[in-house]
């Protein structure tokens, strides 16, 4: 059978990016969610620039870790709500739910799951983390919050699914539940308490303490730390689960309440639901 090689190529990491600042300093890339007008909030285009960064960490074999974080005062407000309103005003999908897009991947595709990505990543959560934004601190194995930042979830606040079942792996599943089916909140400090979150630190203090944790991790052996990495996210894998998962969002998100949600968050007014 014959061999290829397919050696790193440092010139084709992701470059002139729009949505995301991506860096790299030692055996440490630093992934910034960078649309703080909108509280980073993403849509499809940022997910495409997300998944880039995560396919050249796993490629790089410098790179042992990563830390991801947001710029200005969020770390991530989930979907971008107006962006999806605006297409579906148009009687259109958005760019990653249309199956005829060169860029369809349903849930986005900018999540480091996306990509089986065996490599570690820091979390550091500078501002508010929501809706798919938790998602992604949560699918960081280890994280760092700042005093005043807080985790949501918000889905079902605008009609949709999301990754709930993610949320019952990953959490507390009271807390889980608290988050999906409540739309509640949950402090820096609560998350420190229940072993959700590594440190807690004061803000101007946050991405040296990730910057500690990767230093730690950077001590050990690459190929340990992958494997240990790999199994990590087996241990919390079901693949019957999540495909379930992803037909139940598809469906709730191209019903009534799917444009609903949308609709009223664009408008600034309570929905109004359907009642089955």
């Amino acid at each position: 059978m014959a061999q290829y090689e397919s050696p790193y190529d440092p010139a084709g990491r992701p470059r002139d990016l729009e949505h995301v600042v991506y860096e790299k300093k030692g055996h440490v890339a630093y992934v910034t969610i960078n649309r703080p007008e909108v509280r980073n909030a993403l849509h499809s285009y940022a997910y495409l620039e997300l998944r880039q960064c995560w396919l050249d960490i796993a490629r790089d074999p410098e790179i042992f870790v990563g830390i991801v974080t947001g710029a200005g005062p969020a770390f991530c407000a989930g979907r971008d709500i107006k962006f999806l309103a605006q297409h579906q005003a148009e009687g259109k999908r958005t760019p990653h739910e249309d199956p005829n897009s060169p860029i369809f991947h349903w849930g986005g595709g900018g999540m480091p799951e996306d990509v089986e990505l065996n490599k570690p990543l820091i979390s550091a959560v500078n501002g508010f983390a929501v809706g798919v934004g938790l998602t992604l601190a949560l699918q960081c194995q280890l994280r760092v919050m700042a005093e005043d930042a807080w985790l949501g979830d918000q889905h079902t606040n605008v009609g949709r699914l999301g990754s709930p079942h993610l949320k019952y792996t990953a959490l507390p599943r009271a807390t889980a539940a608290y988050l999906t089916l409540c739309n509640g909140r949950l402090s820096a400090q609560e998350a420190w308490q229940q072993g959700i979150v590594n440190r807690v630190v004061p803000q101007d203090e946050l991405l040296e303490a990730a910057e500690e944790i990767a230093e730690m991790v950077c001590r050990s052996s690459p190929l340990a730390v992958q494997a240990t990495v790999q199994l990590y996210r087996m241990s919390a894998a079901e693949p019957t689960l999540s495909a379930y998962a992803k037909h139940l969002d598809k469906e709730i998100a191209e019903s009534d309440d799917g444009a609903e949600g949308p609709r009223a968050f664009r408008e600034k007014r309570a929905p109004k639901w359907t009642v089955s």
